[in-house]
């Protein structure tokens, strides 16, 4: 069973007090926070697990079992019980991320999106942390870090292939899904952290150009062939040899002389 006779004491002690406003400074202010603010309700839970996160630390709780335990035991006050973890225990945030990751793997995004909102590390900090905690989730973790911060796309791709390498393309497709205008930067990025582009990495572009293609309702025949070479000078730039771009480009109906005078323009 997972509520415990502490937690049952715990809850039944706390829940009658009154809760005040939340007091948690991030160092993000709201304007900053875009389309992130917490609900009253929320801001009333935060004080509540404050409560919570105290009575455990006297009877001698880690930080990584109380937030295992809260997690555990509900996982519908995801945002809550991280924002008091955080408020709390400042410097302890890779054991908070990685004990509620551990304690709710299907919450990794949302895990995610509390600690970047909150900025209590550097985004490709937690994308590290996140990735070592949930390998399996790492698509998922690098595009909801790329939602809130796109500028840094690239850098939190390669931390995330690095730590989970193979997963690289399931988090190549998720991260051009999420920011399709930064698609050569993302390939670039994903190749030039493994050390062999085996045939796998090509088809595994030929089915990025496919779902960007089927994803853009809107395409037109310029669109698409915009979409393949994008991937496709990403793949260069990586070191990806010309015979198999050549067919990687026909397959998506560009052009050898295409296909030359793209890979060939300097840069802008």
């Amino acid at each position: 069973m997972r509520t415990t006779t502490a937690l049952i004491f715990a809850t039944s002690f706390i829940l009658p007090f009154s809760a005040s406003a939340m007091s948690f400074d991030s160092g993000i202010s709201p304007t900053e926070r875009v389309g992130y603010a917490m609900t009253e309700e929320n801001e009333r839970l935060v004080n509540t697990y404050l409560r919570m996160f105290r009575y455990y630390t006297k009877r001698n709780f880690s930080v990584t079992r109380t937030v295992r335990v809260l997690m555990s035991n509900y996982p519908q006050h995801v945002e809550p019980i991280l924002h008091a973890a955080f408020e709390r225990y400042p410097k302890n945030y890779e054991h908070i991320i990685k004990a509620a990751i551990d304690a709710e793997p299907g919450f990794t995004q949302d895990i995610m999106a509390v600690a970047m909102h909150l900025n209590v590390a550097p985004p490709t900090e937690l994308v590290r942390i996140a990735v070592e905690a949930e390998p399996a989730y790492a698509d998922e973790i690098v595009a909801e870090a790329s939602r809130i911060d796109p500028t840094n796309v690239e850098e939190l791709v390669r931390v995330a292939v690095r730590v989970e390498p193979e997963m690289a393309a399931s988090i190549m497709q998720s991260a051009s899904t999420s920011q399709p205008e930064q698609v050569e930067g993302i390939v670039h990025a994903t190749l030039s952290m493994l050390p062999a582009l085996g045939d796998y990495l090509v088809t595994s572009l030929d089915d990025l150009i496919s779902l960007m293609r089927s994803s853009d309702s809107d395409a037109t025949v310029v669109t698409t062939k915009r979409e393949a070479m994008s991937v496709i000078k990403g793949a260069y730039r990586a070191g990806m040899n010309y015979e198999e771009l050549q067919t990687l480009a026909a397959t998506h109906g560009i052009e050898n002389d295409e296909l030359a005078a793209a890979i060939n323009a300097p840069d802008k």
